[in-house]
This record gives structure tokens, sequence and C-alpha cells, in this order.
């Protein structure tokens, strides 16, 4: 393992992702397919092969690799400079994947998550202590149980700043988190109708960092301390694919948190490194340069 500036803790699946003509069919409907890419997906390979493109170190932890993604994975991660050493190979393990239909709008997932999670066993990594005191920031993904609050927990422990995303307010991960990003989909399956500048209140009244609320091409919500709410309206693009605009999203907000910007400086970087991505097909497959996230954040003074 190297040292890193950025230990990220979380989801690394192998994707097939496939892209439709049009609409995503209703039942016992039809579309074609144009295009197939079998490549890593996840909110932390997503976000690691990002902070990776913009010159940023990062080590990747996590779920274990299958049989069947092993090879294909590391293969592609490593080309991009990505630090796999601490993901582990479990024989007899089929690997997490999924299958992905995007229409440019939507994308609809298909998978055996449910199946992983709630077995007996558990096919996922401790969190490395090591990798995490060494670290500058540390991303985690809270999807692995008592893991992940681990890694909460150790952040704190070695005073780390750590980037989150979809948690309750009321948990060890919102309440220590540097920054947490909530979407507009796990807020309306968490809390269902809510209103969201008075969630975002709650939260601020329990947790220290800076909440950001995001609804896709509407404005963002935004807030730290005592601050009052802020919004801030997302770059107007044409979307080519919307699949991984939450990963590439959160990984601006980690580099932002790196370069010790303020909260608007954060949630303009990271609006428009989503934005960038959602220019293309598979959004990450040629992840943001920072030449074009520069640009379009250029392109209109805030």
């Amino acid at each position: 393992m190297n040292d890193a500036d950025v230990y990220m803790y979380g989801m690394t699946v192998l994707s097939t992702i496939h892209q439709l003509k049009a609409k995503f069919p209703s039942a016992d409907g039809y579309q074609e397919i144009t295009n197939t890419f079998v490549i890593p997906g996840g909110e932390a390979a997503n976000g690691a092969i990002v902070l990776s493109n913009l010159g940023v170190p990062v080590t990747l932890d996590g779920p274990f690799l299958g049989d069947s993604t092993a090879e294909p994975l590391l293969a592609y991660l490593q080309k991009r400079n990505v630090d796999c050493s601490l993901l582990h190979h479990h024989p007899g393990f089929p690997g997490w994947r999924d299958i992905v239909f995007c229409d440019g709008d939507s994308r609809t997932v298909f998978g055996w998550f449910v199946d992983y999670f709630s077995g007996a066993h558990k096919f996922w990594n401790k969190p490395n202590e090591q990798a995490i005191e060494s670290a500058k920031c540390v991303a985690l993904d809270p999807f692995f149980g008592s893991e992940s609050e681990n890694v909460a927990w150790l952040c704190l422990k070695h005073h780390k700043d750590f980037v989150t995303i979809d948690s309750r307010f009321d948990t060890v991960i919102a309440k220590g988190a540097r920054a947490i990003v909530c979407s507009k989909e796990f807020l309306d399956r968490e809390y269902p109708g809510v209103d969201y500048e008075a969630m975002l209140e709650q939260y601020q009244s329990n947790c220290e960092g800076l909440i950001i609320f995001t609804f896709g091409s509407s404005p963002v919500l935004f807030a730290s301390g005592e601050k009052a709410i802020e919004t801030f309206q997302p770059y107007p693009i044409t979307v080519v694919d919307t699949l991984a605009a939450g990963d590439t999203f959160r990984a601006g907000v980690v580099y932002g948190i790196l370069k010790g910007w303020s909260d608007l400086e954060v949630v303009r970087f990271a609006s428009a490194t989503a934005a960038v991505s959602c220019l293309r097909f598979p959004s990450v497959y040629e992840p943001p340069t920072l030449a074009e996230i520069t640009a379009l954040i250029n392109s209109r003074p805030d």
C-alpha cells in the first residue's frame, strides 16, 4: 500500500452498462441498445477514478473482489493509477456486479446487492486504520454496517476529515463528517414528504460539517454550522448520461475539502465536476479533467 491523499472506503463493482436508443421500455416493451461497456462502477470506484484523474493519489478499499470481477477491475483501476492493494480477492465469490440501462435522463439498475448484504457472510474488508491515519481525507460510503461506522470512528480518532453520502442525520457517520452529500432519492426515501429546507436545518443541528442536498438539475441546497441555507444552480448542459453524477459530485467535494475551499467553492467545483461527467457515456469512462471543470466554472461567474 502506498501513502495516498485519499482513503476511499466504499462500493466497487463491475458494471455492465447499456446505453438505450430512447426511453427505458414499459413492461412487455422493447428498446434498442446502442452501446455496451463493462467497466468499474460503484460510488467509491467512480470517485477514485475521478480523483486520480485530477492528480489526487487514492487508495481504494471495501468490497471483496470476486472470481469474475477481480481481473477486469484490477486491470482497469490500476491503469488509472488507483491503488488497489487493499482489495481482497475472495475465491468462490462471484463478485459485486450490476447491470445498468441508461436512457439519458434516467438509469435503471439490476444487481445482487440485497443477497450479498443480507447473508451471514460479509463480502467486504474491515477498514484499514493505517491507511486512514496516513490519509489527508477519507471518502466513506455508509453501506457496510458496523465497518462503515468504524471508519467514521477511526477518522474521528485520528482527526481526519471524511466526506460521506446519504446518511441519516442521527448517525455517527453524518454527525462526524466534514461534508455529507444527500441525494433527492435518499431524502424522499428516508424522510418522505419532508420540507427540504427544514430537513437541512435538522441536519445542521446534529452534524458538524457541510451539508449538501442535491436535486439533479434543480438548485442545490447547502449549509454548515449555524450559517443560513444557500442555493446553487447546477450548470446547464445537454445531458448524455447521469449514471455517475452523484459519485463525481462527491469526488468534487473531496477535492475541494483537500484544497481548503469555502462552502460555496466546494459546491461550485463539485457541481461542475458532475456536469462534465454527464456530457458523455459512460460518464467516467473518460473522467472529467481539471481543465474541463475549470472552463465550465469560468463560463458562468457566480
